[in-house]
């Protein structure tokens, strides 16, 4: 278990199994002052329930909102993908994002590739046949390099 120091802070790693009261106390490893703690009754086996992760995908005004109820969002020239992009550059099944291990993974599947701004980052990442991991907010490009077209742009925000 760790231990913070009341003294000086450190951080103090104790195996809850070696502990005796009995015993002469334990002291911190950095100012040598007496560790204050509790011995735990029964070790946690339960599982810490995380807060929802959402990923909020814009494309002029369609709106949405991915989670654990939405999985999964296509996008793609067809009128069967989620987000629908008619351009000559968009493949038919262009790419998707899902919902994997609680973070959002966008995967192309495309011919002329998926192309993502971060904001904050002055690079963009391009994808070609491969994986994302999508962090804070952007726009997703699909065919095309960053361009400024905000109707053909997919803005991105992932949502603690």
């Amino acid at each position: 278990m760790i231990v913070f120091c009341e003294e000086c802070g450190s951080k103090n790693i104790i195996d809850p199994e070696h502990l005796d009261p009995n015993h002469e106390p334990i002291r911190c490893i950095e100012c040598d002052d007496i560790l204050r703690y509790k011995i735990p009754d029964a070790p946690f086996t339960g599982h810490l329930d995380a807060a929802p992760v959402l990923l909020e995908l814009r494309l002029g005004p369609l709106l949405i909102v991915m989670g654990e109820d939405r999985p999964k969002v296509t996008m793609g020239r067809q009128r069967h993908n989620d987000l629908e992009i008619v351009d000559t550059r968009v493949s038919r099944s262009h790419a998707r994002i899902e919902l994997k291990d609680g973070r959002f993974v966008l995967t192309d599947h495309s011919t002329n590739g998926t192309y993502v701004k971060i904001n904050g980052s002055d690079d963009s990442v391009t994808l070609k046949q491969g994986e994302l991991s999508l962090e804070g907010s952007g726009a997703i490009h699909l065919g095309r390099k960053l361009i400024d077209r905000p109707a053909r742009t997919i803005y991105y925000t992932l949502k603690d």
